[in-house]
């Protein structure tokens, strides 16, 4: 998203989520942490993929 050529402030909602997601999971990607974060994990997924449907000439 940061490297295409609209630039990363056309996608300011999905970065928003990753990095709150980011910061959320405190840099531990251990398999215990994500099944302890499984919940947002997904709805943060689902966010994104909701925004992405909202945008479909951005991912072809």
């Amino acid at each position: 998203m940061k490297a295409d050529p609209k630039g990363p402030g056309h996608f300011p909602e999905p970065i928003a989520l990753i990095a709150k997601l980011d910061a959320e999971l405190g840099g531990d990607r251990s398999f215990n942490n994500l099944k302890a974060h499984q919940t947002l994990l997904i709805g943060t997924r689902d966010k994104i993929n909701t925004w992405m449907q909202g945008h479909p000439d951005d991912y072809r």
